[in-house]
């Protein structure tokens, strides 16, 4: 069977019996044919089958309709961010590749190197480290910052006030009379740990109460999705195995809520009445867990929006917009009183 020649520019002119520029100008919405001839034009395009190839027409414009966003894990709190990237991304007519770094700085060399061979327009990315080489990334594609700082390359950041969220459930916690609170935090150098360690640190302060480093537990160790629930679930049996553990615990991210939970749960300590618990990133079922959870809500759909403004912002007039959205703490049923 002989296959079918896929219909071109040329086919498109001569059909509508008008210029290849013309067509041009038509599939560009350039205002210089007349209503008629713009008739003509897209009927022989429907009536050919005519499509663009978008692969050669970003080669020769230099970038694709395509932008990336590069994610540490698996965690829904990226999903949402997503949503708000693609809400934003109609109004620029952009679409987007999603990939995962798992934490791995490789990879997510690896992943800026590829999407921008591909020509993307730009890339938004939350890093895993708190640094980015500025050698490896000249030349590249635009970059975004989400949700994560750098401390050595001067580019857009969105992301949330993680001090103050922290302060506020470690301060609704100390209010509930609870001092020995463990904090699980993710890995150790990311911008998002120290901010939430440090808002933390600033609410035992206030009430002049000595850190205990014992309670501070890292769950994430640089590792992904699976490793940073583990990380959660161990950070808990830590605690919990003190000669005086604690009677409150605040999980700073998602994944490690969910590990922590499932440890508190195996060792029969129910929440609230046994231990306090303050989560991170809210979704739909906390509300209907048993009891639902207080949690530290972040305004993920609305970073993702602001990234996709910023990046076209960085794209088109090379400004560097930077924000830091506030949190919500919302109070449910799981941070009862100390007994």
């Amino acid at each position: 069977m002989v296959k079918k020649k896929r219909p071109t520019l040329y086919d498109v002119a001569k059909e509508a019996n008008v210029s290849i520029a013309t067509v041009s100008n038509v599939l560009n919405n350039k205002d210089e044919a007349s209503e008629e001839t713009v008739k003509r034009v897209n009927e022989a395009i429907k009536y050919l089958g005519y499509s663009r190839n978008e692969s050669a027409r970003s080669l020769k414009s230099g970038e694709s309709k395509l932008i990336g966003l590069i994610v540490p894990d698996n965690n829904p709190f990226f999903t949402e961010i997503l949503d708000g990237i693609h809400e934003e991304c109609e109004y620029y007519d952009w679409q987007v590749v999603v990939a995962t770094s798992e934490e791995s700085e490789k990879r997510q060399n690896q992943l800026i190197d590829l999407l921008s061979a591909q020509q993307v327009s730009g890339i938004i990315l939350a890093p895993v480290s708190k640094t980015l080489n500025s050698a490896k990334i000249a030349g590249k594609a635009p970059i975004v910052l989400i949700d994560r700082d750098v401390e050595d390359v001067e580019l857009p950041i969105i992301k949330a006030d993680n001090i103050d969220g922290s302060f506020k459930a470690t301060k609704t916690l100390l209010k509930n009379g609870h001092k020995r609170i463990g904090l699980i935090l993710a890995s150790p150098g990311i911008s998002t740990t120290v901010e939430r360690r440090q808002g933390y640190i600033d609410a035992l302060n206030s009430q002049n109460i000595k850190v205990d480093d014992e309670l501070i537990q890292f769950g994430g160790n640089y590792t992904g999705t699976k490793a940073q629930m583990n990380g959660g679930y161990q950070a808990v049996m830590n605690m919990m195995k003190l000669s005086s553990p604690p009677t409150a615990i605040f999980a700073t991210n998602h994944l490690l809520m969910m590990g922590a939970v499932k440890a508190i749960k195996e060792l029969q300590f129910n929440i609230p009445r046994d231990i306090s618990f303050i989560g991170f990133d809210d979704h739909p079922w906390q509300e209907i867990s048993d009891p639902p959870f207080t949690i530290v809500a972040q305004p993920a759909f609305e970073m993702g929006r602001q990234a996709v403004h910023a990046l076209h912002k960085l794209k088109s007039s090379e400004e560097v917009i930077s924000t830091s959205l506030p949190l919500q703490l919302i109070i449910r049923e799981s941070c009862g009183t100390v007994k």
